[in-house]
């Protein structure tokens, strides 16, 4: 299982960006110029854990604002805050603003971006891979690790 990353840049287009570029930018170690796109005022990124035949298992959804091309503080919160809170899959308001901005086509840029068919985008969550390693305290790497021991067949 591996890991990639989409960002929906200014004009509302998937890029797919380097792995290191993100993490270096989640971890403070990089800036938003070594994504090669430009985002604006958000990140609305993309998190892919995918198998060994390249097919998306789940796929992440996380909205950051910016702030001189770092990640506010605050907005870190609110994505910590919309995995943590509690209810109905998705209702607080800190889920809901995970899901605003995004392009209003991003299932068919995404299918297209994976080369898969749109049945295949059926796994859907807020955060990924990156914000668990935050809120577990453990590297990225570990929590790719967790996910490969899912057998994801019966969660279908």
């Amino acid at each position: 299982m591996q890991r990639i990353y989409f960002v929906a840049d200014q004009d509302d287009q998937f890029r797919r960006v380097p792995t290191d570029a993100v993490e270096a930018l989640w971890e403070g170690r990089g800036g938003i110029n070594d994504l090669g796109c430009e985002p604006g005022e958000a990140l609305r990124l993309i998190s892919v854990l995918i198998d060994e035949d390249l097919n998306p298992l789940v796929i992440f959804f996380m909205r950051l604002d910016l702030d001189d091309g770092e990640i506010t503080p605050q907005s870190r919160l609110e994505a910590y805050e919309a995995v943590t809170s509690r209810g109905p899959k998705f209702s607080s308001p800190a889920a809901q603003k995970q899901f605003i901005g995004w392009p209003s086509d991003w299932p068919r840029q995404l299918a297209v971006a994976l080369d898969t068919p749109l049945a295949g985008l059926n796994r859907i969550a807020l955060g990924g891979p990156l914000l668990m390693s935050d809120l577990w305290g453990v590297p990225v790497e570990k929590v790719v690790e967790y996910f490969e021991g899912v057998n994801f067949e019966e969660l279908s």
